[in-house]
């Protein structure tokens, strides 16, 4: 099958951009064409495999939106007629939509959400006015995308859609892929907290760390917390741990080498953080605490283990009532024994989301989505 991916990236490497990189190395390896059209590659656009084209459009990736732009721009590329359109945001969804009338009838799009709150936030109905840009957007991803073609990676983007919008998605357990992480001997060091993930928006829980390291190490529990990413939040992630006088038990790290992950995480006695991160540190065996998406308060489901099956995340009909510094120290306080237990307990839950039978999965649904529901733009 011939598939293409329409990816609006900042540029930065994220979870969105690791999934492309990582499907697109599955399919490439398994007979499949794969092409990217993005907006920004900066950081991570050299880490897709061989044999991926791929045109990071900058500025022109705007001309997507609009239809005879598109056409244009499609057609200048002179690239072979898609099967398959996929989409990674909402905004993607309607590119995707446009592309798929372009090229053909027989082309399927499946639009791909991955980040929460999406419906009941930044698309609720009541911000969204007459004239709203997104208003179209969002009508297009609800009439004329069917519900076998809507792809989302979490139970709570399952219910929220339900719950805002009375309409159906698909819950697919991303891949994970951990062939390509350079192998590292797992010594946890007692009282060793990472987190690993870009410093911005949805990931508020880097802001309450601060304040969790503080508490604990006011328990008396010696921890310290290291942090792997860069991104808008650092200025004022120094400035509040700087103010809280912990400087010496927590340190940012910087961006590293995606392929080294598990190097970070070798000494790491804790993993705080959420998405696909938690999932792979699960997979390396790290006890973990789930970060809920744009949390300030410091509040937790506990482990990743402890989520629906083949979710990225929890679900929205129950609210979470433990807080993380209490599930840091539960960690802590384990046996040797109980501490290997729940190693086990998380390793075991993410197997789902092995890189062959996810990606089966995600093949089956290409091929059963319903078509399009194409109108005039």
């Amino acid at each position: 099958m011939n598939f293409l991916f329409i990816c609006p990236s900042p540029g930065t490497l994220g979870g969105v951009e690791t999934l492309i990189v990582r499907m697109s190395r599955w399919l490439a390896s398994n007979g499949h064409r794969v092409s990217l059209l993005v907006e920004r590659g900066d950081s991570w656009i050299h880490t897709v495999p061989e044999g991926v084209q791929y045109v990071v459009l900058n500025e022109r990736f705007r001309e997507l939106y609009f239809y005879h732009h598109a056409r244009r721009l499609w057609n200048s590329l002179g690239w072979p007629q898609p099967d398959v359109i996929k989409s990674f945001d909402l905004g993607a969804s309607w590119i995707a939509s446009q592309l798929g009338q372009i090229v053909g009838k027989d082309c399927r799009v499946i639009a791909g959400l991955y980040a929460s709150f999406l419906f009941k936030w930044y698309h609720a109905p009541e911000r969204l006015g007459a004239f709203h840009p997104a208003r179209m957007i969002l009508k297009n991803y609800l009439e004329s995308i069917p519900p076998s073609a809507r792809v989302v990676c979490g139970m709570d983007q399952v219910e929220e859609l339900e719950e805002v919008y009375h309409q159906q998605c698909v819950l697919w357990p991303i891949p994970l892929d951990t062939s390509h992480f350079e192998p590292a001997v797992r010594k946890a060091k007692w009282g060793k907290i990472v987190s690993v993930g870009r410093l911005s928006a949805m990931k508020e829980y880097n802001f309450y760390m601060v304040d969790v390291v503080k508490e604990l190490r006011k328990r008396g529990h010696e921890v310290t917390w290291s942090v792997y990413g860069g991104g808008d939040y650092e200025p004022e992630m120094r400035r509040l741990i700087k103010a809280a006088d912990l400087e010496q038990a927590i340190t940012l790290e910087g961006g590293f080498p995606y392929h080294r992950f598990w190097h970070c995480l070798a000494d790491a006695h804790v993993f705080v953080g959420m998405g696909t991160s938690i999932l792979e540190a699960a997979l390396f065996k790290v006890p973990n605490v789930y970060a809920i998406a744009y949390d300030r308060s410091g509040v937790t489901y506990g482990p990743v283990h402890r989520i629906p099956p083949g979710s990225i995340g929890p679900g929205l009909t129950s609210t979470p009532k433990l807080k993380v510094v209490d599930e840091i120290e539960r960690i802590l306080r384990l046996s040797p024994q109980d501490y290997e237990t729940e190693q086990e307990l998380n390793y075991r839950h993410v197997q789902p989301h092995s890189m062959d039978e996810s990606m089966n999965t995600f093949l089956q649904l290409a091929k059963n989505a319903a078509p399009t529901k194409h109108g005039k733009f």
